[in-house]
């Protein structure tokens, strides 16, 4: 059970730590109280950040259970961060997430 935090891949680097930041709290508020958030946030805690397309992105942002957030002053306070709530069994990942790349600095 792993928690995916999908970064646009025309974010900044140096800012991705922030927007990671800020996207998980924010995330955390939203999803706290769900049954399988909790579940993984007691029993798991495993995340990956990966590094995402537009595309893949506006894939991403449709799935359910989706926390969307971004930086104000950053891309001109578009939306760059997804952070999907965790699913209950590895087979409900999507492709997108599955095949997407770790994030690493450019």
């Amino acid at each position: 059970m792993r928690m995916y935090i999908a970064v646009l891949d025309e974010f900044p680097d140096h800012m991705t730590p922030t927007l990671v930041a800020h996207a998980v709290l924010g995330a955390h508020l939203s999803f706290s109280g769900n049954l399988i958030y909790d579940n993984w946030i007691n029993n798991s805690f495993k995340k990956c950040v990966i590094r995402v397309s537009q595309k893949e992105f506006d894939k991403i942002s449709q799935l359910g259970s989706v926390y969307l957030a971004f930086e104000k002053h950053t891309l001109d306070g578009k939306v760059s961060a997804a952070v999907i709530r965790p699913y209950a069994e590895d087979r409900d990942i999507p492709k997108v997430l599955k095949f997407a790349k770790l994030w690493k600095p450019k």
